[in-house]
Order: structure tokens, then C-alpha cells, then sequence
């Protein structure tokens, strides 16, 4: 691990090396997300431009405890391989935190919600709780069992959440409308979206021209709610469509259970020789790959929270200045009518993903001129260090004193 030309590198991430004045005060970021997260990452970074030292518990590589710099401390924990086992490990996690004797916290889970309540009562110390997601929404469509019981399911959790969150120091949410409900049960809010970074793009932004629209690419999660199954049919459909096209594909998955259902998958359905399986990578080398593609996938499923969210790649498409293909659902329409050029297309269809590829292509310079255009709008307003990273500086210089 190394400070090169003032950043901080592990083998799995990389910050920024701050320059403000150290305060000498501790902010313990706890979570079962896996060492890596970016939107964690980003978070981290405001803390620790606000003079704050950042030590990081999360699970994933190679386990122990390490200091990469003199402001940041890191404890690893191995990586579950199901979602069960990621439940099993909060309260390890969550003793971690409390040992840590930091002079905060900054959660990133619905789950650590308990040990954190506690940990405010009994400390008197500030508690931030992170809003990745709408949790009602997203753990009621999960819960095994009859639909009519997602009814009833959201609203206990969405008192659950209300009940622990209230007694702590504040929210930093992920969308408006989250910030909304946070703030209507009298919480300090601060409003965050998963804008990328700017290191995402770099100082030479790169145009987009016809060829690289015969480079796709989908970086996400590749679980069924984020269309696993609609990737791999797209590939097939691609290599009769658009033979010419080459559809990059990163194998990304949140458990080892994910991972053989995916390749199970590839195994039923066979490999065309168009899909190109990358391996994952660290967050500040994505932008060399987007920038080497021309349209972007997102392939969201109507489950759960998905027609209120966007999803963090399609924020990461826009800035680069890819065209897309995405599950036409309320939130990512929205946005792509507004910010994007690209087509959107019925979630469960792998066809109609094909489509949009071939519309895009046979369109190629008008498509690549509206392109640019968007992403210039996109560098100057989804910019985490310009629009997000203030607010979330101000809340926890307010919080942790």
C-alpha cells in the first residue's frame, strides 16, 4: 500500500490523500458491503476532506487490519459467499465498530440500525446512518411467502427504520425523495445521489464516434433483479442482430451464490462468441473502460424499489458520454429522457434490448453528437464533488464535534 502523488491505494481502492487540517477525531465507517463500495468510497473521502480520520470495517480481500495512511485505518473481514452469511456477520461487525472507540460512526446498513442506536445511547457519541436504498421497498419484495403480505411487510420495516433512525445524529440519503421522508420525521438530511467522481472521467474527456457504439458494455451487479438473465439472452440476441457488435460484460456479483447462478446461466444457454466476460476492477478504473465503449445496458427488473431509483451506472454512462439501453421503469425513464441519449425497452425482453442496440447504431452520428452534448451537461451537474460532497461535509461537521 502506497501515497503516490497524493493518493491512497490498497489493492482494492483508491482515495484521495486530503489536504485539510487532521482534527484529530475518528469516524468508524462500519458495513457488511464489500470492501470497494463507491458509494462508500465517496463518502469517506468528504469525511476525510473535513479533517476527519476514516476507519473503514468491511468485508472482502484479505482479511486483517491495516493502515494505508496515517488518516485511515482498515479492518477486513472475509467475503460471505451468500446473503445469509452476509446477515450472520453484523454483529461481528458491529462489535468491531463499538471496539473501535471511534468519536462516531457512519453506518451503511438497515441491518447495523440497532447496534447503532445503541451505541448513540450509550456513548452520547454521533451516529450517521447511509440510505443506499429504499429498504421498505426493497426488503418487502424480498421477503419469501404470498404477495399480500408485502403490504403489511413495508410498513413494519418502514417503522422499524423510523424507530432506530430517529435517535440518531442524522441521514445521508441517496435520492430527493428519501431525503423527503428522512426529514419528515425530523432528522438532519443531507441529499446525496450515487453521482460518480470526477477522477471517473479525468481531465480529457474522449468524444464519442460511430465505432465505439459497436463496443456495449454492462458493468452492474449480475443478479435476476438487475437482469442477469436478460444480459445473457442480449448477448444471443446481439450476435444475430448486430453481429458486429462486441458486448463487455463485468462479472460482478455480491456472493458466491450469485456467481454459479450466473454461470449456470452461461451453461444452459451457451457463450456467444460476442460476449467478452471482464473480471471486476477497482472503482477509479471503470472510466478507461466506459470511455473505450459506446453504449451502456442497464437492465433493471421491475422488483422491489426499481421503479424509484436509478441505477449508479446509468449516472456513470451519462458522464462519460455513452448512448444506452435501459428497462423503460418511471425513475430511469425519467432520467434518460432528460439527461441521455438512448432507448428504453421492456425489462423482460432481451430482444428489445437488441432493438435499441440496432437503433442506436443505425443512427450512429446523430447518436454520438447528442452524446457529447449530454455529457457535458452531466460533467457539470452529476458531479459528487461539486453537488454531493459539500452537503455531506456540512452534516458531519455538524454532527461530530
Amino acid at each position: 500500500m502506497d501515497v503516490p502523488n497524493g493518493q491512497i491505494r490498497t489493492d482494492r481502492w483508491q482515495l484521495r490523500a486530503p489536504t485539510a487540517p487532521a482534527l484529530r477525531r475518528t469516524v468508524c465507517v462500519p458495513t457488511v458491503h464489500p470492501v470497494g463500495d463507491q458509494r462508500i468510497l465517496r463518502c469517506a473521502q468528504s469525511v476525510l476532506d473535513a479533517g476527519f480520520d476514516v476507519h473503514f470495517i468491511w468485508l472482502g480481500g484479505e482479511p486483517g487490519e491495516s493502515q494505508p495512511h496515517d488518516r485511515v485505518r482498515e479492518t477486513r473481514l472475509p467475503a460471505p459467499t451468500s446473503f445469509r452469511e452476509r446477515i450472520r456477520l453484523v454483529p461481528r461487525v458491529a462489535e468491531l465498530a463499538r471496539r473501535a472507540d471511534p468519536d462516531g460512526w457512519h453506518i451503511h446498513d438497515f441491518y447495523l440500525l440497532p447496534q447503532a442506536r445503541r451505541w448513540a445511547r450509550r456513548t452520547g457519541r454521533p451516529v450517521l446512518y447511509d440510505v443506499h436504498e429504499y429498504y421498505p421497498e426493497y426488503y418487502s419484495e424480498r421477503l419469501p411467502g404470498p404477495r399480500l403480505l408485502r403490504r403489511p411487510a413495508h410498513r413494519m420495516i418502514t417503522g422499524v427504520e423510523r424507530r432506530y433512525a430517529s435517535v440518531l445524529a442524522g441521514a445521508n440519503v441517496a435520492t430527493e425523495e428519501l431525503g423527503d421522508r428522512f426529514r419528515g420525521w425530523g432528522i438532519p438530511t443531507s441529499v446525496t445521489p450515487n453521482y460518480p467522481a470526477d477522477a471517473l472521467v479525468g481531465d480529457a474527456p474522449r468524444p464519442l464516434v460511430p465505432e465505439l457504439l459497436r463496443r456495449v458494455v454492462h458493468t452492474g451487479t449480475l443478479t435476476s433483479m438487475f437482469g442477469a438473465e436478460v444480459i445473457v439472452g442480449l448477448a444471443h440476441e446481439l450476435a444475430r442482430v448486430a453481429p458486429e457488435v462486441e458486448f463487455l460484460v463485468v462479472r460482478r456479483f455480491p456472493s458466491a451464490a450469485a456467481r454459479r447462478a450466473f454461470e449456470e446461466l452461461l451453461r444452459r444457454h451457451g457463450t456467444p462468441a460476442n460476449l467478452v466476460l471482464l473480471d471486476p476492477m477497482p472503482p477509479h478504473e471503470v472510466g478507461r473502460l466506459l470511455a473505450s465503449c459506446g453504449i451502456g445496458v442497464s437492465a433493471l427488473q421491475d422488483v422491489g424499489q426499481a421503479a424509484l431509483c436509478v441505477s449508479t451506472k446509468l449516472y456513470e454512462y451519462a458522464t462519460v458520454g455513452l448512448a444506452v439501453v435501459a428497462s423503460d421503469l418511471p425513475a430511469t425513464r425519467r432520467f434518460v429522457t432528460r439527461s441521455m441519449v438512448g432507448v428504453l425497452a421492456d425489462p423482460r425482453r432481451p430482444a428489445a434490448f437488441a432493438q435499441g442496440v440496432r437503433r442506436l447504431l443505425d443512427d450512429a452520428d446523430e447518436v454520438c453528437v447528442a452524446a457529447d452534448r449530454h455529457a457535458a451537461a452531466a460533467r457539470a451537474e452529476l458531479s459528487w464533488e461539486r453537488t454531493c460532497a459539500p452537503r455531506l461535509r456540512t452534516l458531519v461537521s455538524q454532527a461530530v464535534r
